[in-house]
């Protein structure tokens, strides 16, 4: 009689005598219910933004945004301010020459400009001058 039966017959007849045929379904049933309930970018986004935490949140980071802009300004102002102490101070030694030309290029690469960069071209020829005639001799 199994001559006459198709072998693939016998293994789908077997497949759903044996029970498997519910297991079979609750998997399949399971993966099509996860898929529904995924959501996409656009509404994780859109969702998000309806969020009055998250624009609690925005609008602290955007403070301390502000603020800490404000506090790298203050720095940069702060430090062009050491820089033109430093090119200013009246040079007494080659080690402090070679210091002021160190605040010099520093203050020029942070955009300082007028006196300071005017002092800092007169310390680079004064350098220069003195390192070609061998002088490291400062007076006051």
């Amino acid at each position: 009689m199994t001559e006459t039966i198709p072998v693939w017959v016998v293994i789908v007849t077997a497949v759903i005598g044996s029970g498997a045929t519910g297991t079979i379904t609750a998997w399949v049933l399971e993966r099509v219910s996860k898929r529904d309930m995924t959501i996409t970018r656009d509404e994780l986004d859109a969702a998000l933004a309806d969020s009055s935490t998250i624009r609690d949140l925005q609008s602290k980071l955007d403070r301390d945004y502000e603020r800490l802009e404000s506090s790298e300004r203050d720095r940069r102002e702060l430090r062009l301010d050491v820089l033109r102490l430093e090119l200013f101070n009246h040079t007494g030694s080659r080690t402090q020459h070679e210091r002021q030309l160190e605040a010099g290029k520093e203050y020029i690469d942070l955009g300082g400009n007028g006196y300071g960069h005017a002092r800092y071209e007169a310390l680079k020829h004064d350098y220069v001058r003195r390192e070609n005639a061998s002088d490291w001799t400062y007076q006051r």
